[in-house]
Order: structure tokens, then sequence, then C-alpha cells
């Protein structure tokens, strides 16, 4: 049976609790943006966004492994972007999120560049969330290149990268990846 804790929370006995704290978190309170930036909550939106992926994919090892500057439309601010991976046993998603004037300049507005590897390929429906012809490596997509940046699904079903329009497209092609990987 739960009981009442010294910092009034219910905690069932016997069980461990702990706080991780990741390079990720780490990198967020040693970057944080001033709260004087107009697209702060899209800063914010973000971090968040990284930890609601890790918790759906049950992993608390989230990794910066680039970093990026977005460049916001009017009124024009550069806000320093962590390039992340969100790691788990059988497959790694690394994301790149510019909500800035790169996604504008490339492919119907897509904000998202995700790299995935796998420790088996993935053969099953991709449901058009990505092209699976397309090489961004041509690109040179800053944050993730050189380590997280591959060739097209076709290419490597088991190591590519990829554009991705929206977070839910992001959120679902994460969640078929990860499934029996």
């Amino acid at each position: 049976m739960a009981e009442l804790d010294d910092m009034r929370f219910w905690r069932i006995p016997g069980r461990g609790h702990h706080a991780s704290t990741s390079q990720f978190d780490r990198w967020v309170n040693d970057s944080n943006i001033p709260e004087t930036f107009e697209y702060a909550k899209a800063w914010w939106d973000y971090v968040e966004l990284v930890r609601r992926f890790a918790c759906r994919l049950d992993t608390e090892d989230v990794r910066v492994v680039g970093h990026y500057i977005v460049e916001t439309p009017p009124p024009c601010e550069r806000l320093p972007m962590p390039a992340v991976a969100v790691v788990t046993p059988g497959v790694t998603f690394a994301l790149r999120f510019d909500f800035g004037s790169w996604s504008l300049k490339h492919r119907e507005v897509s904000e998202w560049v995700v790299s995935i590897v796998r420790r088996s390929p993935y053969v099953g429906p991709l449901f058009g969330l990505i092209d699976e012809t397309e090489d961004l490596r041509r690109l040179g997509v800053e944050g993730l290149a050189p380590d997280f940046l591959f060739g097209s699904y076709r290419q490597d079903p088991a190591r590519f990268s990829c554009l991705v329009s929206d977070e839910w497209d992001v959120a679902t092609l994460m969640y078929i990846l990860a499934h029996e990987a």
C-alpha cells in the first residue's frame, strides 16, 4: 500500500524512485534562452516535445549530438538549438527541428530532419510519412552532419535520414520504427 513520504508524495514501499539528468537536460540548463526572446516558447516547446518522445519510447537516454542556429522570421532572432538523439536498445532517433528560415527553403516546409539507426532493417510500411528515395547528405544538414546524416531509406532501411513535415508525423514514424526494433 502507498505511503506519504517526507516530501508529501505517495510512494509504494520497496520501489526505487530516482530522478536522472540526461545530457540533454544539462544542455537545456546551460543554454537556456532569455525570456525576452519572442520565440522562447517555440524553443521550450521543442524541449518538452523531446522529453515527451523519450517518455513515450520509455527511455531516459537523450543525448545532444550537434548544435545549430534557428534564424526566426521577423522579429529576427538567432536561437541556439540542440540536435538530439533519443536512444533505445533497438533504435536511435536523431532529431533536428527548425521552425525558422531553413525549413522554408526545403520541400514543403519540412521542419524536421530525422535520422534513424536500427539494429535491423525496417521492411514494413511507412504510410507515406517520408520520401523513401530522398538522400539528404547533399544538403549538409547542420547539427546532424556528419555523424547522424545518412542516405535514403531505400539505400539502407536500417540507417537513413529523412525530412518529416510535423511533430505528429515524427511521433508516428518513431512509434512505427521502434516497434519490434
